[in-house]
């Protein structure tokens, strides 16, 4: 004779409902996984993907500049080009904003006397830190230079800063290498 009490009668419908949570939940987590992977494929395919980690304003706007001056040399429309004499004139009567695109280390040992430092591989920080500098010399010419010969960091700068909407911008090609060949005065330090 076997003894059924309320208990033992709903034990096997108890184990059924704990079994249906559990193959509910499972397919809830699959749904969930499924709908965030097709979401992240519809976010990295699309024409404005939206960030997947948050950035603040000040950290969008220094990863826009860094990409818009690491641009290859031979994709970006070149600068204008000014030579020594006329670079020379400009930095001596202060006509012109001059720019040092050469990492501050180089430009602490030796600068265009008045040339501020926009180092391209720093050129998200300094532009923030010149940005009054900058704004205020909008309509006014400004010249870039870095080593001179084969550097390409004053072009990158310059296109940089055209692209950024400054109308007057050009390139002093002979860059550091010739100013200091030509026996011109020379500044040391941060130059601020």
């Amino acid at each position: 004779m076997s003894i059924v009490t309320p208990d033992s009668a709903r034990l096997p419908q108890a184990r059924g409902l704990g079994s249906q949570i559990l193959r509910d939940l499972g397919g809830l987590v699959l749904l969930a996984i499924a709908s965030l992977a097709a979401g992240l494929v519809m976010n990295r395919f699309s024409l404005s993907p939206l960030p997947i980690v948050y950035q603040a304003p000040e950290q969008r706007f220094d990863a826009e500049l860094t990409t818009l001056v690491a641009a290859a040399p031979f994709k970006i429309a070149p600068a204008a080009t000014v030579g020594l004499e006329e670079f020379r004139s400009a930095a001596g009567s202060k006509s012109a904003l001059i720019l040092d695109a050469r990492p501050s280390v180089f430009f602490e040992q030796g600068h265009v006397p008045g040339a501020l430092n926009l180092a391209r591989d720093d050129f998200a920080h300094d532009y923030r830190d010149l940005a009054g500098v900058l704004q205020a010399a909008h309509d006014k010419p400004i010249i870039v230079y870095c080593s001179g010969g084969e550097c390409h960091d004053s072009r990158l700068v310059a296109n940089a800063l055209l692209s950024l909407g400054f109308g007057n911008v050009s390139v002093f090609t002979g860059g550091w290498d010739a100013w200091s060949a030509g026996g011109l005065p020379a500044s040391t330090g941060n130059g601020r």
